[in-house]
């Protein structure tokens, strides 16, 4: 927009808005019809001149740089990277001219890049030729291994022609170590029968033997218990002592008081009464002990039914054991019986013997062939890995170039940097 468009527009939006606060101001002071057209006149003309001015400035510093630079943004877009716009000329737009500056310079090292590209793209179009030239090498070498392997697989056909007529001989005896295979594991379930049958007999004999374990544990809780209460027996025992001690020297100081009193037997009443007392407790101690006696008796009692459990269960283990052996016993007969199918099975194997010296024969005409095959097939395999891997590598290289083709193509034309 040009100085002068830009201070019309300008003062088309400045003096009617003066005009309209000039005549609030006129009216809001009651001022004369004159004097509000003087006021009106040098209020527009003031308010033109600094609309005038306020334009000019604007325009010098925003207009007239933002023409600069929406003029190099147009030619960035035409692919023009070798202009520039001065910072001096762009006022307050200063900052924006210096980064348009910037962006334009990074647009530049972005096509350089890109002329680079163009070189690896050359380099990668020759490498990719000889890879080729591999390719075709490798092919050829292929195509004669290849036919080395069906001459070689020709030979083994007829081995393997002459092996299996020699197969179809030795099929009789393959039937008959089928049946007497079959009589073997028929045997051999048996024996697995049996066998799971004493095993069982055994976890019977071990729980019996753990259970007498327990017996005689509690055997050896009881006896400690007796000689527990024989400890307090001996206590009540002491007791009993004590006090016939006591009452023997009571009873002797009931007597000279007695002979001392006379007739005045009072302190006699005294020691009788304690003598009294003392036989109390006497017949008590011997409550107590007779109660501990019937409770040894008790325990006693307990003990050897106790004992006589433990004996029924040592017996019936021993016959569980008896029986286990019995079972044990029978497994060893039905391996004896294994023992005579396998031998069948052995001499049915003999009469395949001679077969099987003709079929190891035609193995070993196999084998060798065999051994020329695997080593044609390592050959075309190496081969093949070394085509695999180039034929990966062209295309990779291919790709590679088609990408960077189009990018050049691309950028290439749109930008020019010097």
């Amino acid at each position: 927009m040009s100085l002068s468009k830009y201070i019309i527009r300008t003062l088309m939006v400045v003096i009617p808005g003066v005009l309209l606060i000039t005549l609030g101001v006129c009216l809001g002071n009651h001022l004369s019809v004159k004097a509000s057209i003087i006021t009106i006149l040098l209020t527009m003309i003031c308010g033109a001149c600094i609309g005038i001015l306020s334009a000019y400035l604007n325009h010098k510093r925003f207009i007239a740089p933002i023409k600069l630079i929406i003029d190099h943004i147009q030619l960035l877009e035409k692919g023009q990277l070798n202009t520039r716009t001065d910072p001096m000329k762009s006022g307050m737009l200063r900052g924006i001219a210096l980064s348009l500056n910037r962006m334009t310079e990074t647009w530049g090292g972005i096509i350089e890049k890109v002329n680079e590209s163009a070189v690896q793209v050359a380099e990668l179009s020759e490498g990719l030729s000889n890879k080729a030239n591999i390719v075709a090498e490798s092919s050829n070498q292929v195509t004669n291994t290849i036919h080395k392997v069906a001459t070689e697989t020709e030979k083994q056909l007829q081995s393997l022609e002459e092996s299996s007529e020699i197969i179809l001989i030795m099929s009789t005896g393959a039937e008959q170590i089928a049946a007497n295979a079959h009589s073997v594991s028929s045997s051999s379930l048996d024996s697995l029968t049996v066998a799971t049958d004493g095993n069982e007999k055994i976890k019977k004999a071990v729980q019996q033997m753990n259970s007498i374990q327990k017996t005689v544990n509690q055997s050896a809780l009881i006896i400690k218990e007796l000689g527990d209460k024989s400890n307090e027996i001996g206590q009540i025992v002491q007791v009993i002592t004590e006090i016939a001690d006591q009452t023997n020297l009571l009873s002797l100081n009931a007597a000279i008081e007695a002979a001392r009193a006379g007739e005045h037997g009072k302190g006699f009443a005294v020691v009788a009464d304690e003598v009294r007392k003392l036989a109390e407790q006497s017949a008590s101690s011997s409550k107590q002990i007779i109660k501990l006696i019937q409770t040894i008796q008790f325990e006693t009692s307990k003990a050897v039914q106790t004992m006589e459990k433990a004996t029924k269960e040592v017996s019936e283990g021993i016959e569980a054991v008896h029986f286990s052996g019995k079972a044990f016993q029978m497994i060893r007969d039905s391996i004896e019986a294994v023992t005579k199918q396998i031998q069948e099975v052995s001499s049915a194997s003999e009469q395949m013997t001679s077969g099987v010296s003709h079929v190891v024969l035609s193995i070993r005409e196999i084998t060798d062939v065999s051994r020329t095959n695997v080593a044609s097939t390592q050959t075309v395999s190496a081969i093949a890995e070394e085509q695999l891997l180039s034929t990966e590598k062209m295309s990779a290289s291919t790709v590679t170039l088609a990408q960077m083709a189009e990018e050049l193509q691309q950028l290439t034309m749109k930008f020019s940097v010097h």
